[in-house]
């Protein structure tokens, strides 16, 4: 009969088992005529089979903004916990009061509460989070923090966690308002948190990865890129007007760092091929355009015979591909110019140099490694799914930034015309480099000058965490660490372009998920319950029916 006792309660307990939902609070504010106060709201996530999509239901309606903080907050949970969520849909339910302030300042919270749901967590229900989610899970600037403090105080919340180097604001007389301080006196713990990994620690005791594992540069991937350096950087005799660019080369290139080192090799050679150029005949331009073109199409037409077999073989046909197309749209205007000014002298140059960078980078074909299979099927959905989130982040920027990403809305229609002429790979590079663009831009939003060196090492951080789970998948990460190394080398002289390439080398860090190896999914378990249930409901039927004989038994 014990045993009929406890079959009852799984029953009963059944349901809480297999049941995929959760709860956080969100703080925002709420907007009057004359000020804001802060104010909480309540953010429910329920998950079940699908395909991968995001729903909202809101009261009262909230604006675009929230919305698409919610899809980056899914994208960017399941990225972070390397879980491919494309078979379940997410249900996030919003309830507040009227007047509440819609914005992306939700992000945070609902990623927080995504990787609690999909890595099966539990979240400390005294602790609330205010701030937006970016790539890399890096955690964004808000406004508002101080009345969103003061709510939680009111609500009874024990920690609230506010962006990094956020805690320090000026108020409406411009006098400094220390938030920690406040906090304190409110009886709120007040810290600062600069990625989702850091916030999970203090919502659930521990972070997304307990280990992390360690990226080693790869000793065959060093020595054929030093050959590649050393290709660009001996291609012409050294010049003064170069000699910023060539010693930068040298001193990368003694570091071991020999992508940064051809990179600014590639610029030097740029400025010497612009010189040699100078005094050009009419002729003789059109005859170099005409033949570089031709070699233009020799390599294109070579890169697509290319079998690839191995990662090494993807990455470098993206690679030679993007060269080759870079090459060929700086050639197109020049074949109908009439004018060889300086412009057009200086788009040959590019197109000689970028081509000649096409066939240095074409040596690394057939370099070994695993073989993979392609998988067609996936790749297509993962380039078309590409392209919808890189769609997503450049309408989102261009509601707050009208008229920019200009470069960014042609990199992403040439991702849907090769995905029409069914070029998933490059379809796949260009739309991933139109989606890291306009990821770089959302980054810096709202931020302040003084935080952007702190924004790049959060990004560059997180990049090498990336580079690292690709490699434990039996994958060097060519084209990511080569962007990350190049984003470390920009920091300093150029950190817009630092933060841009470091968003490239994540998004390019782990293609081997579309082709024989792949994420482990995460699925919804609720639809098992009915049939749990009914197992279970007939264990209890089966085993009252034989112990109720075995009485009857022994009573006769």
């Amino acid at each position: 009969m014990k045993w009929v006792g406890l079959a009852v309660i799984l029953v009963l307990l059944a349901p809480s088992v297999f049941a995929a939902e959760g709860s956080v609070k969100l703080l925002a504010l709420v907007e009057s005529e004359t000020s804001s106060t802060g104010t909480l709201a309540d953010l429910q996530l329920e998950t079940q089979p699908g395909e991968g999509r995001v729903f909202l239901d809101t009261f009262p309606l909230t604006k675009i903004a929230t919305q698409i903080s919610l899809r980056f907050a899914e994208q960017i949970a399941c990225a972070e916990l390397d879980v491919d969520c494309s078979r379940t849909d997410f249900f996030y339910t919003i309830r507040a009061a009227p007047g509440i302030v819609g914005g992306p300042s939700a992000g945070a919270a609902a990623a927080v509460l995504t990787t609690a749901l999909v890595d099966g967590r539990k979240l400390d229900p005294s602790v609330g989070i205010t701030g937006t989610i970016n790539s890399g899970g890096f955690i964004g600037p808000v406004g508002g923090l101080q009345q969103k403090i003061e709510a939680a105080a009111d609500a009874g919340l024990k920690k609230v966690l506010i962006p990094q180097g956020t805690s320090t604001i000026r108020d409406e007389r411009n006098q400094s308002i220390d938030l920690i301080a406040y906090g304190d006196e409110l009886g709120v713990e007040v810290v600062e948190v600069a990625t989702l990994d850091e916030a999970m620690v203090h919502f659930t005791g521990s972070p997304i990865r307990k280990e992390q594992v360690p990226f080693t540069i790869e000793a065959e991937y060093s020595t054929k890129m030093k050959e590649v350096a050393k290709n660009l950087c001996g291609r012409y005799e050294r010049d003064e007007q170069v000699t910023n660019l060539t010693s930068a080369a040298d001193a990368y290139f003694a570091g071991g760092e020999y992508y940064s080192a051809a990179s600014y090799c590639f610029r030097a050679n740029i400025d010497l091929r612009e010189a040699q150029l100078q005094g050009i005949g009419r002729e003789e331009f059109r005859q170099l355009v005409s033949d570089v073109a031709r070699e233009a199409t020799r390599l294109n037409d070579a890169a697509d015979e290319q079998e690839i077999k191995t990662m090494t073989d993807v990455q470098t046909y993206m690679l030679v591909k993007e060269r080759i197309a870079e090459t060929q749209q700086s050639l197109a205007p020049l074949a109908v110019t009439r004018n060889i000014d300086a412009s057009a002298i200086r788009d040959l140059a590019y197109a000689q140099e970028r081509l000649y960078s096409a066939e240095t980078w074409a040596t690394f074909f057939g370099n070994g490694g695993q073989e993979y299979e392609v998988d067609e099927f996936t790749l297509e959905q993962s380039c078309y799914s590409k392209i919808g989130e890189a769609e997503e982040r450049f309408n989102y920027v261009q509601s707050l930034f009208p008229q920019t990403l200009k470069g960014t809305r042609q990199t992403l229609d040439r991702a849907i015309q090769e995905a029409k002429q069914d070029d998933f790979i490059l379809c796949l590079h260009d739309a991933a480099k139109a989606k890291s663009e306009a990821d770089s831009l959302i980054s810096v939003t709202g931020a302040e000058q003084s935080q952007l060196e702190e924004i790049i090492d959060v990004k560059l951080d997180a990049t090498k965490r990336g580079l690292a789970r690709a490699q434990s998948k039996g994958t060097f990460p060519l084209i990511g660490y080569a962007y990350y190394e190049y984003a470390r080398a920009l920091k300093d002289e150029d950190p817009y372009s630092s933060l841009l390439f470091a968003e490239y080398a994540s998004e390019l860090s782990n293609l081997d998920i579309y082709f024989t190896k792949h994420k482990r999914l995460f699925f919804d378990l609720r639809p098992l319950r009915d049939i749990a249930l009914a197992f279970l409901v007939g264990a209890v039927a089966g085993g009252w029916f034989i112990a109720s004989r075995r009485l009857k038994r022994r009573k006769k």
